[in-house]
């Protein structure tokens, strides 16, 4: 759940936490699942969710500023001929 809470604090600075928060909330949802006696299977998925959220994001960033930048070369192209 830290690196969930970190992702969405710094995951628009920093690409590292959600990836890392989904890592960890998958190996803690695992590891809960196995041993009932183990607790925090809830905070293991907030933070889970926490960092998919924020990928989410990173994913919407990288389609819009890939699309603008295929649309300029497109651009560049059709001008340079």
């Amino acid at each position: 759940m830290i690196m969930g809470i970190l992702s969405v604090i710094g995951g628009a600075i920093f690409f590292l936490p959600p990836l890392l928060a989904i890592i960890f909330g998958h190996v803690a949802v695992s590891s809960c699942s196995k041993n009932r006696a183990l607790g925090g299977k809830g905070m293991a998925i907030a933070g889970l969710v926490m960092g998919w959220i924020c990928m989410a994001g990173w994913i919407v960033i990288f389609l819009f500023f890939g699309g603008l930048a295929a649309i300029g070369i497109g651009a560049s192209a059709a001008n340079s001929m």
